[in-house]
């Protein structure tokens, strides 16, 4: 999704263009060949102690560094723009990532199935330092663009891949509570690297923000080299047998479909009408490659990236259902509470951040008790369920701030969302591992976290389009001086230089209505999480699946 050539502030707007839902990894076996029972687990395998302790934090920082790299460009645009003198690929910057962990999901899924765990994500790790280099090092904006493309490849591989280590150091029973350790630091991460960033660019430099990767991974690479367990793959294969399982045409459709995609979200409304044979074109082309993805997998069956079988599970699928509605309603929320501070308020690019302190606080509250309550009860469905009944409720009481809203309400409000969105976020994760077997844990985790960055990519921007045409429908009926090319010319940060001060108050009111308007979007969406909820398997994480 670009967000060069849009109203929308960039730097606070850009800071939340991803999701600050704790970004799960999907699960999977590498050297455990145990077959479940119906009985309880054998815990003696696992590591303990201080190697139990190095692995679960060298995973934690893996995750941290993906997070922060998925956020932390969004306070670098300006230093980016003035080093490469142009702003031409500046939604490309963040877009490219999330273009790429996205549309490797289901390969590396099928990877980890197939081949050592251990090795892929050691790999996986020393692939995002170059990238992070490659960043670090630029010169121009086509190798930035093609660091952040490396980093996103391999950021999909440490996703993928970082929970089947936790399934190598932790019995299933203690993996919620892990897990959303785990993920809770991943949540804070994604949300505090902008400000973070943003007193690195002060400080040292935009380059910064990428070389203090390096000896963060170097950490994680070096304690995971000599701590985790050697994994072997499911079976011996040749290698023509590994290129065959990772079903390289089905690859390419997807990647390919979702490329389409990507561009004609990026350009549509901003660069091109949406109405163009280049949008239009692209979004058939989508439609079509799709399709070929889809019967490719049917054709192939077992071989499939994504086999039939997992993908229609009943878990599988409510999970991927309640996961994409969970997180878009998340993200269309706090990708315009920015604008809301900013603009309505008149608070700084700062004090947004601050503001946000709210809802990483709710958000790490939700999970811990989601993590917490699985542990000791098992059941992780009624936790889907209270996400589901409090998010539409929150979501609605957000729509109806106004520019003389109280800041403690509207903080609080915000911390409560954030919990809502919390407290069921990773079940969908639980209920994965335990409706499949752990060979195919991987291939079904991975359909969740694509659903989760999916939907968060696909409805921001379709917010952005709502809020674009409301702010000029709404602003041209306020101040009729206003008109589209003006307000896209000026933006939102040059509102009060177009307008006379008597009209100001107008204009804030006129802003307020198009937040609340594209906050609608999320309402609808909190709702369509009860299809997830309701359809998703009662079972406790206690009981080992025969």
């Amino acid at each position: 999704m670009s967000l060069n050539n849009s109203i929308v502030p960039s730097i606070a707007l850009e800071t939340l263009e991803h999701s600050t839902q704790p970004m799960e990894p999907p699960a999977i076996t590498a050297d455990v060949s145990r077959q479940p029972q119906a009985s309880a687990e054998d815990e003696t395998q696992y590591p303990t102690g201080l190697t139990r302790l190095l692995i679960v934090v060298s995973v934690t920082l893996a995750y941290i560094l993906t997070s922060m790299d998925s956020t932390i460009v969004s306070v670098v645009v300006p230093s980016l723009t003035n080093e490469f003198y142009t702003i031409r690929d500046v939604g490309w910057y963040s877009a490219v990532y999330r273009l790429c962990v996205c549309s490797f999901q289901f390969m590396f899924g099928k990877l980890y199935k197939t081949l050592p765990a251990k090795n892929i994500f050691l790999s996986s790790v020393l692939v995002f330092m170059v990238g992070s280099t490659v960043c670090a090092t630029a010169s121009v904006s086509a190798a930035f663009v093609l660091g952040r493309a490396i980093c996103g490849f391999a950021a999909s591989a440490m996703m993928a891949g970082g929970l089947a280590l936790l399934v190598l150091c932790i019995p299933m029973r203690k993996r919620p509570l892990y897990t959303g350790i785990v993920g809770g630091a991943s949540g804070i991460s994604s949300i505090a690297s902008p400000m973070l960033g943003g007193a690195i660019v002060d400080a040292v430099g935009w380059r910064w923000c990428f070389w203090m990767s390096l000896p963060i991974a170097s950490v994680t690479l070096l304690a995971l080299f000599f701590c985790l367990p050697a994994s072997k793959p499911r079976e011996e294969m040749t290698w023509r047998q590994h290129v065959s399982e990772l079903d390289p045409i089905g690859t390419v459709c997807f990647v390919a479909s979702l490329t389409c995609l990507f561009l004609a979200l990026s350009w549509a409304g901003s660069r091109y009408a949406w109405n163009s044979p280049v949008v239009i074109g692209l979004l058939v082309a989508f439609g079509v490659l799709l399709v070929l993805f889809g019967l490719d997998q049917w054709l192939k069956g077992e071989s499939a990236t994504l086999p039939p079988r997992i993908l229609f599970n009943r878990s599988v699928l409510s999970g991927f259902v309640f996961t994409l509605f969970t997180n878009s309603a998340t993200m269309v929320i706090l990708y315009y509470l920015p604008t809301y501070f900013q603009v309505v308020r008149g608070s700084t690019a700062a004090q947004s951040g601050y503001y946000q302190i709210p809802a990483i606080a709710g958000d790490i509250i939700g999970v811990g008790l989601q993590s917490t309550g699985v542990t000791l009860i098992g059941y992780y469905t009624p936790f889907m369920w209270a996400g589901t009944i409090l998010m539409p409720i929150l979501a609605g009481l957000l729509t109806t701030i106004k520019t003389r809203t109280s800041l403690v309400n509207v903080l609080v409000m915000t911390g409560f969302f954030g919990f809502a969105g919390g407290i069921g976020f990773l079940s969908p994760q639980s209920a994965v591992q335990m409706a499949l077997p752990e060979n195919d844990a991987s291939i079904g985790l991975s359909v969740i976290l694509f659903a989760e960055q999916f939907g968060a990519a696909l409805f921001v921007s379709a917010a952005q389009n709502v809020f674009q045409n409301r702010l000029v429908d709404n602003l041209h009926t306020s101040v009729p001086s206003l008109n589209a090319t003006s307000i896209g010319t000026a933006g939102l940060s040059g509102l009060r230089e177009l307008v006379a001060p008597e009209d100001m108050g107008d204009v804030l009111v006129a802003v307020d209505q198009s937040v609340a308007q594209t906050w609608y979007m999320a309402v609808v969406l909190a709702c369509m999480t009860i299809v997830g909820s309701a359809t998703m398997d009662w079972r406790s994480v206690k009981e080992k699946q025969n």
